[in-house]
């Protein structure tokens, strides 16, 4: 059964986008991290420096964001804790330290943003 936007939590974003855009090993333990609270908060410790590692090569493209700028998001930032909704991702980019490690996902998870840390 496919989640629609609406339906889908950040948690479920969160899994989703790591399937699909994680390598194999490291997605596997970042989607088990994320049932828990405690291991939410080593996937948000792992926004600094770990994650960007775990990152397939074909999953990251350089493009036009303009289709996203406006879409509704989750942003996960230890500041903001795992998976805080937006309405938009300018919104939370705009809101979010340049000097540290952050996340935002479409809703859907199909798509991310990832800043590591002084990035």
């Amino acid at each position: 059964m496919k989640l629609g936007i609406a339906r889908m939590n950040a948690q479920q974003a969160f899994i989703a986008f790591v399937q699909r855009c994680i390598l194999p090993d490291k997605a596997r333990r970042f989607s088990e991290l994320a049932f828990t609270k405690n291991g939410q908060q080593k996937v948000l410790a792992s926004l600094d420096h770990d994650f960007e590692h775990a990152v397939r090569s074909d999953a990251s493209r350089s493009t036009d964001y303009d289709g996203v700028l406006a879409s509704p998001c989750f942003v996960f930032y230890r500041p903001l804790g795992f998976g805080a909704a937006f309405d938009s991702v300018r919104e939370a980019y705009d809101q979010l330290a340049v000097k540290d490690g952050w996340l935002i996902l479409l809703r859907d998870g199909s798509a991310g943003v990832h800043r590591p840390e002084s990035r």
